[in-house]
């Protein structure tokens, strides 16, 4: 179970892992039973008594006093002495030590594998550059907050594997959608499965596929982005696919401006998107353009600071060459977002934290982070340097880290 949990592993091979940490099942049972072999033996009714001169005599050496004729001052010591057998310890508590939370995992398992009963049926597959493929279903019931996860199980694939998605759509949506880009061979059989059923046309969204066929949905679950909402001001940041959960954050903010409701929490978002190949880029521009224009035709524009950045830069002339002819057009030349410029290079997020502290002074900051662990431990070190010297400066802003890593 340990070895199959190693990062490589799980990545490269997550069928072993998934059945290999169900390993665990046998191992609970093994230890309900793990003392009816009685090889612990236990005493009932030890006690000690101090005689005249303060010693201590105990019934539990009764042998040795024996061994050595040495005078037991109370005749009685001796026998109150019961010996239990072996196993005598009452293993019937590790059933209450391990039985009950046995009882609550087949609980939580049962009501989850009842949600197999409720499917979401699939009704569209949109093809995004990437490449990836973005799902949209629908499911009775179904209710969601911004930023959540959902996990995903075909029974034309398995019966038996789960796999977690973020949510892209956002809550004020009639439909709940996944962004999904091969990496593996569960995603890459279900990406054949989805093309299998799909009846292929164009439209102004691209390449989208009508579908009608169903998956199971188990879900939704909560993660750190579930509050964004409680500050006026949020970092966002997302790395490579990281940047998954913003997009349900990011809609939901313009359907809740759109609808009026200016009250909603939050006042200012910062937006960062890394990536280490131009090319990341593409899959996930559609939804950010489209938040971006859509804030824009609301004159609510100064709600979305966008801040893109290419973090590893081969001299591609091509895409020089790009930049340069259009440096002075509406729209990015890498991105395409409008009003955007990428950026080439990491951040420095301690100088960006303590700009943005300063821009938005005597306020609570909350920086939410999705990526790999490395650059968690970066961002959660410059959080708290930029906390340090927003307080030397005498600010009242102070940032609060937030990470889901992947």
């Amino acid at each position: 179970m340990v070895t199959s949990s190693i990062k490589i592993v799980r990545r490269s091979f997550f069928e072993v892992f998934w059945f290999t940490h169900h390993l665990f099942i046998v191992f609970f049972i093994c230890l309900l039973f793990h003392a009816s072999g009685q090889m612990i033996t236990s005493l009932q009714g030890a006690r000690c008594i101090t005689d005249s001169n303060g010693g201590e005599w105990c019934n539990y050496k009764c042998d040795e006093y024996l061994k050595n004729d040495a005078k037991v001052p109370d005749d009685d010591l001796c026998v109150d002495l019961v010996f239990k057998g072996p196993g005598y310890i009452n293993y019937s508590k590790s059933y209450w030590w391990v039985g009950v939370p046995l009882i609550i995992y087949a609980i939580d398992r049962i009501v989850r594998w009842t949600r197999r009963f409720n499917p979401a049926v699939v009704y569209k597959a949109i093809e995004h550059p990437g490449p990836c493929l973005e799902l949209r279903m629908r499911k009775r019931g179904w209710k969601q907050q911004a930023g959540q996860y959902v996990f995903l199980q075909c029974s034309e694939l398995s019966l038996f594997e789960w796999h977690p998605f973020t949510l892209t759509s956002a809550p004020e949506e009639n439909y709940l959608s996944v962004h999904i880009r091969k990496s593996g061979d569960w995603t890459g059989a279900l990406l054949k499965t989805v093309g299998k059923h799909s009846k292929a046309k164009t439209t102004k969204e691209g390449k989208n596929a009508e579908l009608n066929f169903h998956i199971a949905v188990d879900g939704p679950y909560g993660t750190p982005s579930d509050d964004i909402f409680k500050y006026k001001t949020t970092v966002l940041i997302g790395a490579g696919v990281g940047v998954t959960p913003y997009a349900s954050i990011l809609k939901s903010v313009w359907y809740k401006l759109k609808s009026g409701n200016y009250n909603f929490g939050v006042k200012k978002i910062y937006f960062y998107w890394l990536c280490s190949d131009a090319s990341v880029f593409g899959w996930f521009t559609s939804v950010i353009k489209e938040v971006v224009n859509e804030l824009k035709e609301l004159d609510c524009s100064n709600y979305l600071e966008v801040r893109p950045h290419l973090t590893r830069f081969n001299n591609d002339k091509d895409m020089m060459e790009n930049v340069a002819m259009n440096m002075d057009s509406e729209e990015d030349a890498i991105t395409s977002l409008p009003g955007v410029q990428t950026r080439f290079g990491r951040p420095n997020w301690f100088k960006d934290f303590v700009a943005i502290g300063q821009e938005n002074e005597g306020t609570d900051i909350g920086v939410f982070f999705c990526g790999p662990a490395i650059l968690s431990e970066s961002l959660d070190k410059a959080c708290s340097l930029a906390n340090a010297e927003l307080e030397e400066q005498s600010s009242n802003s102070m940032f609060f880290y937030n990470k889901e890593n992947f």
